[in-house]
């Protein structure tokens, strides 16, 4: 009975389960077959080599585009630079020869006024009436040489001033005379440096050289400089061309350019102050004094009548004919 009471399943005999090992092997397998053969990386490195190639071609290109480029800007640089300095050159040149033909004309304009005295101080008659500037001229330089106040000066030119009138209370305009005499004028001019404060009918009155303006504007740009020198009793004078010149102990210093101005200064033992470059200042033109407008009456303009109602029609002119 206990034989009988197995179950009939237990005397089925049971099938062998799969081993691990040969399951590993066929994936394994799989794999491997699935594995780039030599030819594939073969294959695979050659069309990486190409397109590497293909880029490195195009970026060697650009490379020495660019190179090329930059040599062309460098070579335009060098041509440049040379260009610009050759152009500054030139410039200094230029601006050293316009500098010395403007110092030429000036010596020109100040010898074509060798002769001329400016005088400041004297009043003007009132406006709308004349002055006669010649003979209170020479009242006043035989008052200051001391001589009879009728003597006899010949005067080339003698008028005011040309700008506008000067007001009530403006300091009048300056005189501006030519003598026909060049040693009297210089007489004049030395007697009036002499005698430090002019007085001529209850004024002050002042003889200066005349001069061109460019001149002028060249001694105020040196002030400091012979403030210094009559602050120390140095004795200076101006020259043709312009220079000013000290003649001392044997030796002679002057300034004609702004780059004398430090030579100068230490020769003489001045104090370096700041003097302004008149180099631009030097090219400066005369400037003409604004001119007064003059007044104008404006026209009027005629109305035709326009004929009223009382008024008679006017009869056209017959013209008279010659018989035949």
């Amino acid at each position: 009975m206990a034989a009988a009471e197995k179950s009939p399943a237990s005397s089925v005999p049971a099938s062998p389960a799969p081993s691990h090992s040969s399951t590993e092997g066929a994936d394994i397998k799989t794999i491997l077959t699935q594995l780039p053969s030599k030819l594939d990386l073969e294959e695979m490195f050659s069309k990486m080599e190409r397109s590497f190639g293909a880029k490195l071609q195009s970026l060697h290109e650009e490379v020495s585009h660019i190179g090329n480029r930059v040599q062309t800007l460098e070579e335009e640089g060098e041509t440049t630079a040379l260009q610009m300095h050759n152009i500054q050159t030139l410039q200094q040149t230029q601006n050293e020869a316009l500098i010395f033909l403007q110092r030429k004309i000036e010596d020109l304009g100040n010898r074509g006024r060798r002769n001329n005295l400016r005088i400041g101080g004297i009043p003007e008659t009132p406006e709308g009436t004349s002055e006669n500037i010649p003979q209170t001229l020479t009242n006043l330089f035989n008052q200051l040489l001391g001589r009879l106040l009728d003597t006899p000066i010949k005067f080339d030119r003698a008028h005011r001033a040309i700008r506008l009138r000067a007001l009530t209370n403006e300091k009048p305009r300056d005189i501006i005379c030519r003598l026909h005499h060049f040693p009297l004028k210089e007489t004049i001019l030395q007697k009036g440096k002499q005698v430090r404060d002019i007085t001529f009918g209850n004024c002050k009155v002042q003889i200066f050289q005349d001069l061109v303006q460019s001149t002028l504007i060249v001694r105020r740009a040196l002030c400091p400089i012979t403030k210094a020198l009559s602050d120390r009793n140095i004795r200076f004078r101006w020259a043709y061309l312009f220079a000013l010149v000290v003649n001392r102990q044997g030796k002679t210093n002057s300034i004609s350019t702004p780059a004398d101005v430090p030579t100068f200064q230490q020769a003489l033992s001045i104090p370096t102050d700041t003097v302004e470059d008149w180099t631009g200042l030097y090219m400066e033109q005369d400037k003409q004094p604004p001119q007064r407008a003059k007044w104008q009456r404006t026209p009027k303009k005629r109305r035709r009548r326009t004929p009223s109602g009382n008024e008679l029609p006017s009869t056209p002119k017959v013209t008279a004919t010659k018989p035949t």
